[in-house]
């Protein structure tokens, strides 16, 4: 099987899908099946919870204060499993949790999971990477279409009601530089941390 845990600088990432209802014009794992010390991201089949558990209990975590959901697909379309190994992380191996999602969990999932979150997760990076609805589905080919940056914009916010550490980032020289301005913008009025990747 392919990486299920890979070290990206400082921090421990769980690849847990290649699963993902978008298709980025942008996305990484078009252009490299590694990144970090994996070998490869592309899964031959999804990890049990169990297997991810013991792929973490496997590694000297002692230099790292947080684990990252985050591989080659969107963590959120593994939302119940999420949440177990989360749970996990937070109980047994005493670590910070951080979520890196596009955002679409609750459109993934056919319910609001951000109230789900509280408590498991500490801190949330979102993908905004677009001005507007049209740009959006321009840049991420959104299998759920037009709704999908509402869909992103209402998570953002209930995210920053819910979990201490929002930040939404965008995807450097992907967009047009106006349109990174506006989301800088947007992460402004929405009192949220702005980063490009």
């Amino acid at each position: 099987m392919s990486a299920i845990i890979y070290r990206y600088g400082s921090r421990y990432y769980i690849n847990m899908t290649n699963r993902c209802p978008c298709r980025c014009i942008f996305c990484v794992r078009d252009q490299t099946p590694t990144l970090g010390d994996a070998d490869s991201l592309w899964l031959d089949r999804e990890p049990t919870v169990q297997e991810v558990k013991e792929a973490l209990l496997a590694l000297d975590l002692s230099p790292t204060e947080e684990i990252v959901f985050c591989g080659y697909g969107e963590p959120t379309e593994r939302f119940d499993d999420l949440k177990e190994i989360a749970t996990f992380i937070h109980s047994d191996l005493r670590k910070r949790v951080r979520l890196d999602t596009n955002g679409l969990g609750s459109l993934i999932n056919g319910r609001d999971i951000v109230p789900e979150l509280k408590g498991l997760v500490d801190s949330v990076s979102i993908s905004l990477n677009a001005k507007d609805a049209d740009e959006y589905l321009e840049v991420t080919r959104s299998k759920f279409g037009p709704g999908s940056y509402q869909a992103v914009l209402d998570f953002i916010s209930e995210c920053r009601s819910t979990i201490d550490g929002v930040t939404v980032s965008i995807v450097g020289g992907s967009i047009p530089q106006e349109s990174e301005e506006e989301c800088a913008r947007i992460a402004q009025r929405m009192n949220v941390a702005f980063r490009v990747r």
